[in-house]
């Protein structure tokens, strides 16, 4: 019960739903009753062994904050990338230190059931306390006290009614970035977007560098750089990548005032509440992870999201009244793809902060996702082309760009140069019908105005357009970059 509370305390209230943490809760319950049963029949052979189930038990829950303990107290890399780093010796070493923990803690410690109690009452106290605040999380309402940049704004339905297709792709680099930080040329990919009639902006830009951010942003149609903290995160709230909550955005409620339909897919959303984020998270933690990948049976669904998702995005093509928001991870890690498809094992899916830095540093690894990402990307684009009874609005662009700089920089803190000027620019293309005005698709290349400048061009809406200014972190002046542009901010040496 404390591991999983502890678990749900740390995680954003959009990835621990009450769902969620109920089946975990049940499974954690299960795995505790498996040990209870283990533990009565060995007792019955050996008091000694009992105590060490119990004690391997402990360390069963906690397998990787345990292992994350280690790998941060230990500072040679030579130690931790070879003998701690990804289970190589980590569990059987784990496993000797069971006993030892054991016989040291019988010598040491003189337990009793009075001990016993204190400490089961002391972890219940400590499991309500985190429920407490994740149930906090949970009930918590943010008002957005501004007026909504759609009120009044009405759309002029189009002669003939056509699809459009949102596609976007995590931390996609543009093609700057990707020969500037990956020494990759990913114009063969641009080439063949253009020959399909595509517009490729190569100078196109975010205005936050997470995701989170970024995509409420251009849902709602408003300019986060320009709103109070609450209403900010009014829009943000329980939006995460499993289930962003596409059909009660803004674009569709405009969209749908005309007759179109949305849909939202994501390659991220699992069929099962056994494989959702939190409950992914959890088995990760726990000593699970020290399993061979072949039977770690939650991966089994993950590893296919991003071509089921375009599969069934390319699906829709049959439709001229629909608004598809296909939402793809890929190529940000971890890394499922090589170059052809080929399925890859990440050891972690649910990664902590310095392993999703190890994965950043892995620059081969995301060029080969990216590869196989574009080979998607293309499939689809032609099938919808192919199938569609009128031209279709295809955008394709990522929420935010790469991060092999983050070494050099925190999403917290502020960036260094290198950070931002890797994450700031992103990929984006689009496919305009002949019946929409291109000229106002010129008038802004950043993601907060993407819906912005397709509402204006192809159904006369009237709405404003944002600057091109880049909030690290929204609301905070320090953070700030007019025009997109990176400067040194305070307590940052001055760069002559």
């Amino acid at each position: 019960m404390f591991s999983v509370a502890f678990l749900a305390n740390q995680a954003p209230p959009s990835q621990a739903s009450p769902q969620e943490v109920a089946w975990v809760m049940l499974f954690a319950t299960c795995v505790a009753c498996a040990f209870l049963i283990l533990w009565i029949l060995v007792n019955r052979i050996s008091s000694d062994l009992g105590g060490m189930v119990i004690t391997g038990y402990i360390v069963f829950i906690f397998y990787v904050y345990i292992q994350k303990f280690v790998n941060d107290f230990v500072s040679f890399e030579f130690i931790r990338h070879r003998f701690f780093f990804q289970d190589r010796i980590f569990l059987p070493l784990a496993l000797i230190a069971i006993v030892l923990i054991f016989y040291l803690s019988k010598r040491f410690v003189k337990w009793n059931p009075s001990i016993a109690k204190y400490v089961a009452i002391s972890a219940f106290i400590l499991a309500l306390w985190n429920l407490v605040f994740w149930g906090n999380g949970q009930l918590r309402s943010y008002a957005f006290s501004e007026e909504r940049s759609i009120s009044g704004i009405t759309l002029e339905a189009p002669e003939t009614q056509f699809p459009i297709y949102w596609m976007l792709f995590d931390a996609y680099g543009r093609d700057d970035v990707l020969a500037r930080e990956f020494n990759f040329d990913n114009s063969s990919f641009l080439s063949a977007l253009e020959n399909r009639g595509f517009t490729i902006y190569r100078k196109a830009t975010t205005n936050c560098p997470s995701t989170g951010c970024v995509l409420p942003a251009i849902m709602e149609l408003e300019d986060f750089g320009a709103l109070d903290k609450n209403s900010i995160r009014a829009l943000q709230d329980h939006r995460e990548p499993n289930h962003w909550r596409f059909e009660e955005s803004a674009v569709v409620t405009l969209l749908s005032e005309i007759g179109y339909d949305s849909l939202e897919l994501s390659s991220e959303r699992s069929p099962a509440i056994t494989s959702e984020p939190f409950s992914m998270a959890y088995y990760e933690k726990t000593g699970l992870s020290s399993l061979p990948l072949n039977m770690q049976l939650w991966r089994k669904f993950a590893r296919f999201g991003l071509v089921n998702n375009m599969t069934e995005t390319a699906s829709q093509a049959v439709n001229d009244d629909v608004v598809v928001f296909s939402y793809n991870l890929a190529p940000h890690p971890p890394y499922y793809f090589d170059a052809e498809g080929n399925f890859l094992d990440p050891p972690i899916l649910e990664p902590d902060q310095q392993a999703r830095i190890n994965n950043w540093d892995q620059k081969d690894a995301y060029i080969g996702q990216l590869k196989f990402v574009n080979s998607q990307i293309l499939t689809t684009v032609d099938e919808i082309i192919e199938t569609t009874n009128t031209d279709p609005l295809i955008i394709i662009m990522s929420d935010h760009g790469p991060a092999s700089n983050w070494n050099e920089g925190n999403f917290k803190n502020t960036p260094s140069e290198a950070l931002f000027n890797e994450r700031i620019p992103i990929l984006k293309a689009v496919l305009i019908p002949k019946s929409c005005d291109v000229s106002e698709f010129d008038k802004s290349y950043n993601s907060w105005n993407t819906f912005n400048v397709v509402l204006n061009s192809c159904f006369n809406a009237g709405l404003p357009i944002y600057t091109d200014d880049v909030w690290w972190n929204t609301g905070n002046a320090n953070q700030y970059y007019e025009n997109g542009i990176w400067k040194p901010q305070l307590g940052q040496k001055e760069v002559q």
